[in-house]
């Protein structure tokens, strides 16, 4: 199984992503909301979004997707937190946030392999 933890400043978005996402593919793909600060608010928390990375520990690969700027550096920032064997199968996505998580959690279905996911991201940009 792999993971993908939408990282935005809004929790409103990685929650109706997250949705989405399930519809599509159900519970074969851990789909985590890492949007907003915790608490309510707008922006984002590297606390938090490792705290949610450290949930996905019996996944082969895990997929940060991000939205803009400080969404980015929090997503780094949760990297530095976590233990090598969590870090070592966690990659930040360069790809647009909707696009990106729902084309890795349906390419998954297809082959779950990181190369097949990869490639398929790229052809998103």
């Amino acid at each position: 199984m792999i993971s993908i933890v939408l990282v935005s400043h809004s929790q409103k978005i990685t929650e109706g992503l997250q949705e989405m996402i399930v519809e599509m593919v159900g519970d074969t793909v851990h789909i985590i909301s890492s949007g907003g600060t915790g608490d309510g608010r707008l922006g984002t928390n590297a606390l938090m979004i490792a705290d949610n990375i450290a949930t996905c520990t019996n996944s082969e690969h895990i997929y940060i997707f991000c939205d803009i700027g400080s969404a980015i550096l929090s997503a780094e920032t949760a990297l530095e937190l976590l233990d090598t064997e969590l870090l070592e199968k966690t990659t930040i996505i360069d790809a647009p946030l909707v696009e990106g998580a729902f084309t890795a959690a349906v390419q998954s279905l297809v082959n779950p392999s990181k190369e097949a996911i990869l490639q398929e991201i790229t052809n998103v940009h």
